[in-house]
């Protein structure tokens, strides 16, 4: 490919140092995680060996078939070569190379320590990538009973309920109350099918158009997630534990502490969290400490801004956040499996108490026809 059509405008070379927009949805990763994960831990190993980046990079690109990835690492060695540094070259590739890895890289370079910042990324992301998978597992379960469950019902409306109800009619049976209700439903499911499919659809792209594109129905939904029993929690914890070890990573690293505040707010999910940091940002750049700072946003709690006073105090910042990081996580973890476990039994007691409603209304009236033929007897 010729270098002229790799050139993107002078404004979009560099990555943006302004905070995030309000409103604004941050870019996200057009390539998997994954193969982040093992290219940082290759290039890190490379380095430390000594090897020069270009030939580092030159690698790197043969161990991914062609693709965005590919391309990515090609082209960032191409930029090396022409002379640019590294962490330039990466910029270049937002959609891959995030604010978070291009600072990194940064920092790496002004300290000499390229090969060991490059290892304390990957142990970052391997982390991250650890607790994206362990999350993703933990609701693929509930997802497929509820899936699984909403299969059940509508067929027991649309294919079962019908049928009964014709037979009730051609007997002219008086139904209990729970019956012709059920009828009810079955009936306004079979008439309005469209409504019933199309509706859940429409809510859902409603939904998410209003959450891409509207800065305060995000915090909406993210603060109804944090007043959620158990959710809330969950959330608070995973909030808190990505907080700490990118700011830990990022100090440690020799990423000045405002900047860390900025790449730390994009690297958020919370809307909440992204504006309590914006919040320390402001205070510490005013002068405030930082734990003090995290203190008045009311996010935090005593345990963290304790370790982080700590820290600012004995000048270990980095490792008392990668510390609170730790255990959050852990903590995060052992929620979820109870979550989960308390979950599973919820969702098939709710899934049988359904079908066991559906199946009460449509023998009820048998049973009612069997006990008057007993008397009559």
């Amino acid at each position: 490919m010729a270098r002229i059509q790799r050139k993107v405008p002078a404004a979009a070379k560099r990555p943006s140092s302004k905070a995030p927009v309000e409103g604004a949805v941050r870019t996200r990763r057009r390539v998997p995680l994954k193969h982040l994960v093992r290219f940082t831990r290759m290039l890190a190993t490379l380095t430390e060996a000594g090897l020069p980046i270009l030939r580092n990079l030159r690698v790197l690109a043969n161990q991914w078939p062609p693709g965005r990835f590919h391309d990515a690492v090609t082209d960032t060695a191409d930029l090396v070569e022409e002379g640019q540094p590294l962490s330039d070259a990466l910029a270049q590739n937002p959609d891959v190379f995030d604010d978070l890895y291009v600072n990194m890289a940064r920092a790496g370079e002004a300290g000499g320590v390229l090969d060991k910042v490059m290892s304390r990324l990957a142990d970052f992301q391997e982390g991250s990538q650890e607790m994206r998978d362990r999350t993703r597992s933990a609701l693929a379960y509930p997802i497929v009973i509820g899936v699984v469950a909403m299969g059940v019902v509508v067929a027991l409306m649309v294919l079962v309920i019908p049928k009964f109800s014709e037979l009730y009619s051609e007997m002219g049976m008086t139904l209990p109350a729970i019956t012709q209700a059920m009828i009810g439903i079955s009936d306004f499911m079979v008439t309005w099918w469209y409504a019933v499919l199309g509706l859940p659809v429409l809510i859902f792209v409603v939904w998410q158009m209003a959450y891409l594109r509207s800065y305060s129905f995000r915090m909406w939904n993210h603060q109804m997630h944090l007043r959620l029993p158990v959710i809330g929690g969950l959330v608070e914890q995973s909030q808190v534990s990505r907080f700490a070890n990118t700011f830990g990573t990022l100090v440690s690293s020799g990423v000045p502490h405002l900047r860390a505040f900025e790449i730390v707010r994009g690297a958020l999910t919370s809307e909440v969290y992204r504006e309590a940091v914006a919040q320390v940002q402001g205070e510490v750049r005013e002068g405030e400490s930082i734990a003090s700072s995290l203190e008045s946003t009311g996010h935090f709690d005593d345990l963290v801004v304790s370790m982080v006073e700590v820290g600012e105090e004995t000048g270990e910042l980095d490792r008392m956040c990668l510390r609170v990081g730790a255990g959050y996580e852990e903590n995060y973890k052992r929620a979820l499996d109870i979550a989960l476990k308390l979950l599973e039994p919820a969702m098939l007691i709710l899934m049988a108490g359904i079908v066991g409603s559906i199946a009460l209304a449509l023998f009820l009236p048998l049973f009612k026809l069997l006990e008057e033929f007993g008397q009559a007897a």
